[in-house]
Order: C-alpha cells, then sequence, then structure tokens
C-alpha cells in the first residue's frame, strides 16, 4: 500500500467521524463543510437533500426534532450519539472513493434508537480534505419509542 492510499483512508475516516461530531453538537458550518457544493444526501424511504444549503438546513430539522438544541445552548452534554463501525473504503482514484459502514444512535431516555448503513461517494476537496459528494442513510430498524424513526 502506498502512502497516499493511506493518507486518503484515514483522510476518509476522520469526514465520517466528523459528520457524528457536528450532526451531534450542530455545528452546521462543520457539517456543511463535509459536502461538496452539490452534493446529495438521500435517506432510504425518505427525503433526499440536494446541495450544501439544503443538507445544512435539514441539521435544523433534526435539532427541532430531538430537542439537541436546548441541551447544547444549556452546555448539557448532546442527547444524541452515533457510533459507526465496519468501514469499509474503496479508493477508485487519488481523488476518489467510496466508503461502507454500519452505525447506530443511541438517544434518552431509551438507549438505543435506530441504525443502518452508510453508502458513500467521496472526493478530494481542494484543501486536501475529503467530501461527500453523496451519502446515502439506510435506516434498517428502530425501537417503537425513537423519535428520530417512528414506527408506523
Amino acid at each position: 500500500m502506498d502512502l497516499w492510499e493511506l493518507a486518503a483512508r484515514e483522510g476518509i475516516r476522520d469526514t465520517i467521524a466528523r459528520y457524528t461530531w457536528c450532526g451531534e453538537f450542530m455545528d452546521r458550518e462543520g457539517f456543511g463543510a463535509l459536502f461538496t457544493d452539490d452534493a446529495v444526501l438521500e435517506i432510504k424511504d425518505g427525503a433526499t437533500y440536494r446541495g450544501r444549503d439544503e443538507i445544512v438546513g435539514m441539521i435544523a430539522g433534526v435539532r427541532d426534532r430531538t430537542r439537541v438544541a436546548a441541551a447544547v445552548a444549556s452546555g448539557a452534554a448532546p442527547v444524541m450519539r452515533h457510533f459507526v463501525a465496519n468501514i469499509r473504503i474503496e479508493l477508485e482514484s487519488r481523488e476518489r472513493a467510496r466508503s461502507h459502514a454500519y452505525f447506530t444512535v443511541f438517544m434518552p431516555p431509551h438507549g438505543h434508537d435506530h441504525w443502518g448503513r452508510y453508502a458513500d461517494e467521496l472526493v478530494l476537496g481542494g484543501d486536501g480534505r475529503w467530501q461527500f459528494a453523496r451519502r446515502r442513510v439506510s435506516v434498517d430498524g428502530a425501537v417503537a419509542t425513537s423519535r428520530m424513526w417512528p414506527v408506523k
């Protein structure tokens, strides 16, 4: 494995970690920087957000549904925690890659809330950081009391 491949893999892992971190702490600027200007964020069986502005706007909806904003404003720890595992990275070139991972989300008061998979297309930005060109979020299941993914 060449050094550029190692750097790319670590950069992609960092982008995936920043997605959860920025989302949990409602860091809109940081969250937006993870996506290309014309990125697509697709929620399986849900909405599709096109472009950085729509994607960042989606965070406000999550914040409102989960009351994360009040926790962040009060200095309390956010009420949402993402855990990402089994990250598989496929480098297509020095500037393009795909990744796949599993995730699970914990939220009070019940703990385990919902879980699923990420499928990503990433590109290397001009600043040397990897960005999502496309992210597909597939929610595979949720508990009956989920505030994020109510069971229908």
